[in-house]
């Protein structure tokens, strides 16, 4: 239970940080899912403006 504690401890006093481990992860994973919207919203859109100059 003590490690438990200690671990938790740690991740609270890491994410009170400025440039903590899990700021930098969260970081990483919404620029990545941003990018992913992104690379994958460009075809829909180009699709989007197809279908609608055959109007």
């Amino acid at each position: 239970m003590s490690n438990f504690q200690v671990k938790l401890e740690a991740f609270i006093e890491d994410v009170n940080k400025e440039d903590g481990r899990t700021l930098q992860l969260f970081e990483k994973l919404t620029n990545y899912m941003f990018s992913l919207i992104k690379w994958a919203g460009i075809p829909f859109v180009l699709y989007l403006l197809f279908e609608i100059s055959r109007w």
